[in-house]
């Protein structure tokens, strides 16, 4: 009866605690502090000296949301996995996974990790009804998490982080939706006009320098008609990914409309964009895009625009002035090969 009464207390200090971390998680508005706070209250509510999440790459988590990549924390608790990898997981119908054989699962473990955990347990994580991930406990005690163990309460973690994780993924894909546009995955043009209205704000206040490229792709009606609006999309798209590639990571890439991009450059100087757009042209001119084995070749032409520390500017303006830059350097362009042509 003693034994009884100590396993049921036990049972509810277990319930109690994973009640605690429900609870806190349920606060979560994004995935990636859902996992922190997650992680972190697992290890302090249970005291287990190794716990990290595990993704698949092909998971939606990862794709939906760049906070992963900004979060140092969730970088260093964070392993990723080719789609087969939980395989032992899946011969599982989804059931958490028990083991003492760190031979066998060896993947499953971090680099950092290897030699000290010598039992581990792997929670399922379910979207969609698809297994995206784990949850992984792991220990220096080999008998901790033996395959003999009872799951109930590791089924019970399952089932609440998963649910949280769904409505977490949910909203940022609502979020995601109303931000970007749906074909480039780029900043969409409401978020441009915010953040260009920040920029010049942050330029006033603190007498700072930003530039602003508008960018066209050159002869895009024609790419249309003669390739088709497949090809056309993904000319978009490959510029779109092009753009992303050679600004900086506190640079902004959006989609202002039709085969029409912006590019806010911060802390960069008319001068500088003059050296950016050089870069921007000549790397399109150079890599043209390769679509069932078609060469279709790229061109854009990029027009600059600058605030002025005289004078207050409206993005309205900026805007209109990086679009007359723009004009001005394809007659200019076009001037040039009329001559080259004529000579």
């Amino acid at each position: 009866m003693q034994t009884l009464i100590e396993t049921l207390k036990a049972n509810e200090e277990i319930a109690r605690k994973l009640f605690d971390i429900e609870v806190s998680i349920l606060s979560s508005d994004y995935s990636d502090d859902l996992f922190e706070k997650l992680i972190k209250l697992i290890k302090s509510s249970f005291n287990i000296p190794f716990a990290w999440l595990t993704l698949l790459k092909d998971s939606p988590i990862p794709d939906l949301s760049e906070r992963f990549s900004n979060s140092y924390w969730l970088q260093q608790h964070l392993h990723h996995l080719e789609s087969n990898q939980l395989s032992a997981l899946e011969s599982k119908g989804n059931q958490p996974l028990l083991s003492n054989s760190m031979e066998e699962l060896s993947h499953l473990i971090p680099a950092r990790y290897f030699g000290e955990v010598r039992s581990m347990a792997a929670v399922p994580l379910i979207l969609d009804r698809v297994l995206v991930g784990a949850i992984m406990l792991g220990d220096n005690d080999a008998e901790r998490y033996h395959p003999g163990l009872g799951t109930f309460h590791l089924e019970q973690l399952s089932v609440k982080a998963s649910l949280c994780l769904s409505n977490v993924i949910s909203r940022e894909r609502l979020e995601y939706l109303a931000t970007r546009d749906p074909l480039t995955g780029l900043l969409n043009r409401r978020e441009m006009e915010s953040h260009l209205q920040q920029e010049l704000e942050r330029c006033e206040r603190y007498q700072a320098s930003m530039s602003l490229l508008f960018i066209d792709c050159d002869r895009f009606k024609q790419i249309n008609d003669q390739y088709g609006h497949d090809y056309g999309d993904a000319v978009l798209v490959h510029v779109a990914k092009g753009l992303n590639h050679l600004v900086r990571a506190n640079d902004r890439v959006f989609r202002f409309a039709g085969d029409e991009f912006v590019v806010a450059l911060a802390n960069q100087s008319r001068y500088d964009a003059r050296h950016v757009r050089q870069r921007v042209e000549a790397y399109f001119a150079a890599n043209p895009l390769l679509m069932n084995r078609k060469l279709v070749p790229i061109r854009v032409t990029c027009g600059i625009s600058a605030p002025s520390p005289e004078e207050a500017t409206s993005v309205k303006e900026l805007l209109r002035e990086a679009d007359h830059d723009l004009l001005r350097q394809k007659r200019l362009r076009d001037d040039r090969s009329d001559e080259a042509q004529g000579a």
